[in-house]
């Protein structure tokens, strides 16, 4: 049984349950996985296994057919956890058996989780087989070696292709829960952010700028943002500004707003990420570093404006717009300052302009 899509069961009778093991630590990384394991979850009853700092359970809000989740607690950016080391190996083993699962994927190349599904007793079991994952699996084609660098949704697609679940098109979809969606309007309202057509019942005459980022490299100046901000307003000027970031970028935040050249009445919304699904999904546009929330704002279907220096511009989803390097020397120290709001500006013009009056484009999918 090479293809996993030969598991799927007859219509009659019930449905295979199917560990899906993703432990990249980043919110980004299971964006970028989610197509491929929505479509799994339409086949079978899935157990999502990953770390807690992925968010998995907002990111698939409304994703039929997950069943369970599995919190993976191992190499938690430099924190040790309960399944780190020796004893963690059989604590994790531990946990995958109790998913009852008639069949594991691992989509990684670490033989740490190909090891506990075999000794969990999970008798079918799908992965990467990349290195020394490899001995521990038993079923499908793998991956080679030169795949191990690769961008994750490429080498997703390229796995599940060979595999039997490849997905022509895949669809990057998300959207809020009720309770976020609920306390977005309400905040919306309290900062009279008039509703428009764009995207939608829930949206709003607004930008988001997303100004926060995982580390300095990666991180457009405030000054920049600032200056992007009051070009944005002169052009727009009934077109509200909402800073958003972690708690922890508070102080970039505050350092936007309090720059010289930032335009008066810029608003601040930290909170949740499921808010920060809300707030997005309800915007003209996203303008921000390359994180997370880009990738969160093109899987909402917005268009996602995302500065680019360090690596090359992500392109798996239309909806991602780069303001990238004009000399295209990726990955200097520094280069992010190069990128002018000159050169943002042009760029968010364009989109806004297509927009037109009455709202958003619509989403590419």
């Amino acid at each position: 049984m090479s293809s996993l899509s030969s598991l799927s069961p007859d219509p009659k009778s019930a449905r295979k349950r199917l560990l899906v093991v993703q432990p990249l630590v980043g919110i980004g990384d299971m964006v970028w996985h989610k197509p491929w394991i929505d479509h799994l979850a339409g086949g079978f009853d899935v157990i999502l296994a990953a770390k807690p700092t992925a968010h998995a359970k907002t990111l698939f809000h409304g994703t039929d057919g997950i069943v369970g989740w599995l919190d993976i607690d191992r190499s938690m950016r430099g924190r040790r956890g309960r399944h780190d080391g020796l004893a963690g190996l059989f604590r994790l083993a531990a946990d995958f058996r109790r998913a009852r699962a008639d069949a594991v994927l691992v989509v990684h190349h670490s033989a740490t989780y190909t090891l506990a599904a075999r000794l969990a007793g999970i008798p079918l079991r799908w992965g990467y087989g990349i290195g020394g994952s490899r001995r521990w699996l038993n079923r499908g084609a793998f991956l080679g070696r030169e795949a191990r660098h690769e961008r994750p949704y490429r080498k997703l697609g390229r796995y599940a292709q060979a595999n039997g679940f490849g997905l022509d098109q895949p669809h990057w979809h998300m959207s809020a829960n009720d309770g976020a969606a609920q306390a977005v309007r309400a905040f919306c309202d309290a900062h009279n952010i008039n509703p428009c057509s764009s995207n939608g019942p829930d949206g709003r005459d607004m930008v988001v700028f997303g100004v926060g980022a995982m580390d300095v490299e990666r991180q457009w100046p405030p000054s920049h943002f600032a200056r992007l901000a009051a070009a944005i307003r002169a052009e727009w000027p009934g077109l509200q500004i909402v800073l958003t970031g972690a708690p922890s970028e508070a102080s970039i935040v505050q350092a936007v707003m309090s720059d010289e050249a930032a335009p008066a009445g810029l608003i601040e919304k930290s909170g949740p990420l499921d808010e920060a699904v809300a707030l997005i999904g309800g915007a003209r546009a996203y303008i921000g570093n390359d994180t997370s929330l880009l990738n969160i704002a093109a899987a909402c279907g917005r268009p996602a404006i995302g500065f680019f220096a360090q690596t090359e511009p992500l392109d798996y989803s239309a909806n991602i717009i780069p303001v990238a390097l004009p000399d295209g020397r990726f990955g200097e120290a520094g280069a992010i300052g190069r990128i002018t709001p000159e050169q943002a500006f042009s760029v968010v013009a364009a989109t806004l302009h297509r927009q037109g009056a009455a709202g958003a484009e619509q989403p590419v999918t």
